[in-house]
């Protein structure tokens, strides 16, 4: 299948539940396998995969961000509630962090959350005293990508940095958000939260279902579910 618009991208999640944004395993449907090379960094959002994933975000069409198991992939709302009951810590980060369940780097991420609900990729790295590729860049990548698989936040969207001058320049850049302020209500599930195990089936039965020749088992490790 080659998707070609946006509209026909948002209908093609629905449909599935979840995608992969890039080929991280065989056999699993991704953004990158199922749409033509040439679409990709035209700047139209009606046509450019690469703004897709953005747009969705920010539409509250789609969940995006490392949700898959800490790879990058899309949720479709009716399965969001589901990879929420699977994939977010019962216990609060407060209470893990006392438990040592939780990273300096997690914590001190979480911290931003609470006193700033919207940050970029640029500002994150900032506060955390991270420039470029020096010493702590990578444990701050790591927190980043940890607190998305965990669903403590998520990608709300994009924009361009801003220079000293007050104009926007370079690549758009990831906006972060909590996932209690991003997240419809309506996603979320309510009070009848899933039980994990249930939640955990569902997915793996879902991915079985909409890929090829693909291993439970391995799908289950991608996807950092420990059966």
């Amino acid at each position: 299948m080659q998707l070609l618009k946006y509209e026909d991208f948002i209908s093609r999640v629905n449909e599935l539940g979840f995608m992969f944004f890039s080929n991280v395993m065989d056999g699993m449907p991704s953004l990158v396998s199922e749409t033509p090379y040439w679409a990709w960094h035209t700047g139209d959002p009606e046509t450019d995969p690469w703004r897709w994933k953005d747009r969705a975000a920010e539409e509250k069409r789609l969940a995006f961000g490392c949700v898959l198991g800490g790879n990058k992939g899309f949720i479709a709302p009716h399965m969001y509630a589901v990879f929420l009951a699977a994939c977010k810590p019962s216990r609060t980060m407060r209470e893990r962090r006392y438990e040592g369940l939780v990273s300096q780097a997690c914590w001190d991420l979480w911290q931003l959350f609470e006193w700033k609900k919207v940050l970029d990729t640029s500002e994150i790295r900032s506060h955390m005293g991270v420039r470029g590729k020096k010493s702590g860049s990578s444990k701050v990548d790591s927190a980043i990508v940890e607190l998305q698989k965990q669903f403590y936040i998520t990608v709300g969207g994009s924009r361009q940095k801003i220079d000293r001058n007050g104009r926007p320049y370079g690549w758009h850049i990831n906006v972060y958000e909590r996932v209690e302020d991003w997240a419809p209500a309506q996603w979320c599930g309510g009070k009848q939260k899933m039980d994990r195990e249930d939640a955990v089936d569902l997915i793996l039965d879902t991915g079985m279902s909409i890929g090829k020749n693909v291993d439970r088992d391995k799908l289950a490790k991608v996807l950092g579910f420990s059966l």
